[in-house]
C-alpha cells in the first residue's frame, strides 16, 4: 500500500473507512455481507443507508457498496471490481495473483496497479461527501471509449480532453513535467488522482503553483449552486474545498519538504480550470483548458488541449490569464499550507 495515499486517506478524514475497504479485498477478496461489519460504524449509516446489523441490513450494506463501485468512472470502476472481485468476477483469485494478471493484461508495473487501486478507493470515499459530484459521468456516456480522441466531427475533436476519463495526452504530460501550474476551484479530486505524479515531481526538485478558491470566501458557495450535486450545505461545501489544502500539505508531506508547493486563492468563479505544463520554459509546453457547464456532469464539460509551439497565440492568451491572476494582489492572495 502506498503511505502516501493512505496518508492523503487519514488528512481527508477517511482513515478508517480507507483501512477497513482495503482489507475487503485481501485473499480472494469477493465480500460476504458479514464482511460489511468490518467497515466503520459512521459509514455504515450515513454512506450504505444502514440502520441495524442484521442479516437484512447487512445484504444491503454490500448492495450499497457495490452500488457505489458501480457508479465509479470508468477506469477507477474496473480496479474497483478487480479489487473487491464481488461473487468472484477475476476468477477464485489471491489478491495478489488478481493485481499480477491485471498488471500483465495493461501493461503496466504490479506496483502501479496497487498504488492506483489506492486511489480509486479513496475517490470512492471523496464521492460519498455530501459536496462532493456522486456521479462525474453522465450513464449516457459510460459505454463511450475512454480515448476520446476518436470521436469524429469538427467540434469533438477539438473540445477531445475530458475531465473525467482524462486522455493519455494528459496523462504523458504529468511524468515528464518539471513545473505545473493550475487554476480552478477546489482541484482535490485531480490533487488525489495524480498524487504520484505530484510526489514524484516534487522529489525531483519540480515545482507546483496551484490557484484555487479561497475555502472561506463566497465564490465557493457560488459554485456550488452551479455544481451538478448542488445540495449540499454551506459547510460541507467549504470543508470540500478545505481538503484540497489539506491533500496539498500532505503531498508535500510525503515528498519529505523536497520541491516547491505555492498556493494562491481568489474569492472569483474563474473563467475555466487549467493545468499548465512547463509553461515558462518549454518551446513545448503544453496546457489543457476546461470550461464548466451548468448542472452537467464533469465529463461534459468542454475542454481541450494546447502546445504553444503549434498554438502560440491561444497558448500565451491563456497563460496569460494565469499569470495575471497569480500576480494581481488585488485579485489573489498566498495561502500557508500546514
Amino acid at each position: 500500500m502506498s503511505a502516501g495515499i493512505k496518508r492523503l486517506a487519514e488528512v481527508q478524514g477517511f482513515g478508517a473507512a480507507f483501512g477497513a475497504l482495503q482489507r475487503l479485498r485481501v485473499g480472494r477478496g469477493n465480500p460476504h455481507p458479514e464482511d460489511i461489519l468490518h467497515l466503520p460504524r459512521d459509514f455504515r449509516r450515513s454512506v450504505l443507508s444502514m440502520t441495524g446489523e442484521d442479516d437484512p441490513q447487512l445484504t444491503l450494506g454490500l448492495a450499497q457498496l457495490i452500488a457505489l463501485v458501480e457508479a465509479a468512472p470508468q477506469r477507477e470502476r474496473d480496479l474497483l471490481r478487480m479489487a473487491f472481485n464481488f461473487d468472484l468476477e477475476f476468477g477464485d483469485r489471491l489478491w495478489t495473483a488478481r493485481v499480477t494478471d491485471y498488471a500483465v493484461a495493461h501493461g503496466v508495473d504490479e506496483r502501479k496497479v496497487r498504488e492506483k487501486v489506492d486511489t480509486a478507493i479513496l475517490q470512492l470515499l471523496i464521492r460519498t461527501r455530501t459536496a462532493a459530484e456522486q456521479y462525474p459521468e453522465s450513464v449516457a456516456e459510460r459505454e463511450l471509449p475512454a480515448e476520446v480522441e476518436s470521436r469524429s466531427g469538427a467540434a469533438t475533436e477539438f473540445f477531445n480532453q475530458d475531465y473525467v476519463r482524462n486522455s493519455r495526452l494528459f496523462v504523458e504530460a504529468w511524468s515528464s513535467a518539471r513545473t505545473v501550474d493550475l487554476c480552478g476551484f477546489g482541484h482535490n479530486r485531480m490533487l488525489v488522482s495524480y498524487s504520484a505524479e505530484i510526489i514524484q515531481l516534487l522529489g525531483a526538485g519540480g515545482r507546483l503553483r496551484v490557484l484555487l478558491q479561497d475555502p472561506e470566501g463566497r465564490a465557493v458557495v457560488d459554485a456550488n449552486y452551479r455544481s451538478s450535486t448542488p445540495k449540499a450545505s454551506e459547510e460541507s461545501v467549504r470543508h470540500q474545498h478545505r481538503a484540497g489544502l489539506a491533500t496539498l500539505a500532505s503531498l508535500r508531506y510525503s515528498a519529505h519538504g523536497d520541491g516547491e508547493v505555492l498556493v494562491r486563492a481568489y474569492d472569483i468563479m474563474p473563467p475555466f480550470t487549467a493545468y499548465f505544463f512547463d509553461a515558462e520554459t518549454d518551446a513545448n509546453a503544453k496546457a489543457f483548458i476546461w470550461f464548466w457547464s451548468w448542472r452537467q456532469a464533469s465529463s461534459q464539460r468542454p475542454g481541450f488541449a494546447l502546445q504553444r509551439i503549434r498554438d502560440p497565440l491561444w497558448f500565451e492568451r491563456f497563460y496569460g490569464q494565469f499569470t495575471f491572476m497569480w500576480n494581481d494582489p488585488e485579485l489573489s492572495k498566498p495561502l500557508e499550507i500546514q
